[in-house]
């Protein structure tokens, strides 16, 4: 034992014992611990420095106590997981000068499965689609794919791109009364690349965004962001 082991407090002790037993998988959860008699023998310490280790732990979440039963390994909490997503609306916008876009597809499609899923609609009704390339200094930055329901944007196809994006009419035309994203790894295809000037096989981000009015689905947006544009992550 190291001499700053020793120079540790007596319950504190305890609670580094307890923590490895449960770290090592000594312990699992739903194991009952030794009681605060048999730790206080073990350690020879009073039951009041055992119970102090006992219940500072349980205070932390790591053993749940039981009156009449006994305290027991806990499950563990959830991972916190806070995503940080990159406000492209600052950098995408006319009155940036540095930015620009390419229009690669304005028209009306059939939804197939997948987007009729996100849009909340029956696969094969027709709706609006629009294609747009990101730039900014002459490197492409986001290939951004909208799917609109055309009966909440009726003049969504007849907009100017080059002079609004997509997602700054959406907000100007109705403002969300919900927004929800879903966050991914892809390997985007062959135009996705092709348009973005990547190479085949580029690792990317793909970043789904739903725009809500009540209870409807105004659109849904899949953004391609090359892996080299950084997006924070923080872990709680």
């Amino acid at each position: 034992m190291t001499e700053a082991t020793y120079s540790l407090p007596r319950y504190a002790h305890i609670k580094s014992y307890i923590r490895n037993q449960i770290e090592s998988k000594q312990w699992r959860v739903g194991d009952c611990i030794p009681s605060e008699n048999r730790l206080a023998e073990d350690f020879s310490v009073s039951r009041m420095t055992a119970r102090r280790a006992v219940q500072e732990l349980a205070d932390q979440g790591l053993l749940l106590r039981s009156v009449g039963m006994g305290t027991f390994v806990a499950e563990p909490p959830p991972l916190s997981l806070s995503l940080e997503l990159p406000d492209f609306g600052e950098q995408f916008t006319f009155t940036n000068p540095h930015y620009s876009n390419r229009i690669i597809r304005l028209d009306t499609v059939a939804a197939d499965r997948d987007v009729a899923s996100l849009l909340k609609i029956t696969e094969g009704d027709l709706i609006y689609h629009s294609v747009v390339v990101h730039v900014i200094n002459s490197i492409a930055l986001q290939w951004e794919a909208c799917f609109v329901t055309p009966t909440l944007v009726p003049a969504y196809l007849k907009q100017n791109y080059q002079k609004v994006t997509p997602q700054a009419y959406l907000n100007w035309v109705l403002t969300p009364s919900r927004i929800d994203h879903q966050v991914q790894a892809v390997i985007p295809d062959t135009e996705t690349t092709g348009a973005m000037g990547l190479a085949t096989l580029s690792a990317c981000l793909q970043i789904t965004r739903r725009n809500w009015l009540q209870g409807e689905v105004v659109s849904a947006t899949r953004c391609i962001i090359p892996g080299s544009h950084k997006v924070g992550v923080d872990l709680d």
